[in-house]
């Protein structure tokens, strides 16, 4: 799945609103709770690589990352509550939306 393509997926999510977080920085997106504004991910560069920070179960974290080359700990957030994952990797679409769909679920 390519940034662009998971950004219009979580349109779809009810609940969910998307914005720029950061001064200066027009390419990250944070995803939002709509009614909390608590953040569910965070898709930004990394390093010339796209990716988003997703909140997860630690045990179901640690399995993502053993399994898959694009999951990685989260970068610049709690390794053991968030994990990285990239775009156009090893990581299967339906995966991707169902980490986003759990890591909107566990924050809100």
């Amino acid at each position: 799945m390519t940034k662009d393509s998971y950004i219009e997926w979580c349109k779809t999510i009810v609940g969910a609103s998307q914005d720029k977080p950061f001064k200066n920085d027009y390419d990250s997106v944070a995803l939002r709770h709509t009614d909390s504004r608590k953040w569910f991910g965070l898709v930004m560069n990394i390093k010339g690589r796209w990716a988003v920070n997703l909140k997860t179960e630690p045990m179901q974290g640690d399995l993502c990352k053993a399994s898959f080359e694009g999951i990685t700990p989260a970068y610049h957030m709690n390794k053991r509550h968030w994990i990285t994952v990239y775009f156009e990797s090893d990581v299967p679409d339906d995966m991707l939306c169902g980490l986003t769909l759990e890591s909107f679920a566990l924050t809100k």
